[in-house]
């Protein structure tokens, strides 16, 4: 994605900066001192399984409308990840669900087939809490549902990096993935969401 012309802090016609090792569009007013480190986004999506068949939803907007993929979206600049993912999963399917651990991320620079933004997507695995039947609004989702593997074979149009996830979480192990360590570290500072692997003890459980 292109630099900025002008400051988006103070207005001023941005000049260039060395920085980081690299040259940046930067302010040349000192006092305000804004750097350009580009664009970037953070997306999640949750994989949520029933009975082998894990949960799809199809797309109702551009781009890619009518393709089937993991319910997810982007993270709010003031929302924790967890609390991300589990409304996406709500809001496109209606299926309440917990954070169980990580699966796998991916990461895309700018202006590649992720978007506009540097974005880093990540895929978690999620455990049903209420059991009801997927519902969607119609207009951004335009259909939901629990599908097997084998069933996803024959549809068409399902997002590749939504089955590359689901077939790894289908064959990780119950303690297997990143989890969510929340008295992990001595802190009294919000917004934190830490993960990390489980001692071999706890995968052997």
């Amino acid at each position: 994605m292109a630099a900025p012309n002008f400051c988006p802090r103070c207005g001023s016609k941005l000049g260039s900066k060395f920085d980081g090792g690299r040259d940046r569009a930067a302010c040349p007013d000192e006092s305000c001192g804004f750097i350009d480190y580009g664009n970037f986004s953070i997306g999640a999506a949750g994989v949520v399984v029933r009975d082998g068949r894990a949960l799809l939803v199809q797309r109702g907007w551009n781009p890619n409308r009518g393709a089937w993929q993991l319910p997810g979206g982007y993270v709010e600049y003031d929302e924790e990840i967890l609390t991300a993912v589990e409304r996406e999963v709500m809001e496109e399917a209606g299926i309440e669900a917990k954070v169980r651990d990580v699966v796998g991320f991916r990461h895309s620079i700018g202006g590649s087939i992720g978007g506009p933004s540097t974005n880093i997507y990540l895929v978690f695995r999620l455990e049903e809490t209420g059991f009801a039947e997927p519902t969607f609004d119609g207009d951004e989702v335009m259909g939901a549902g629990f599908f097997s593997q084998d069933e996803m074979a024959n549809m068409e149009r399902v997002q590749s990096l939504s089955t590359w996830a689901i077939q790894k979480a289908l064959r990780m192990h119950e303690h297997g993935g990143l989890h969510p360590e929340i008295d992990a570290l001595p802190t009294t500072r919000g917004g934190w969401s830490l993960f990390g692997a489980r001692h071999i003890e706890d995968m052997l459980r």
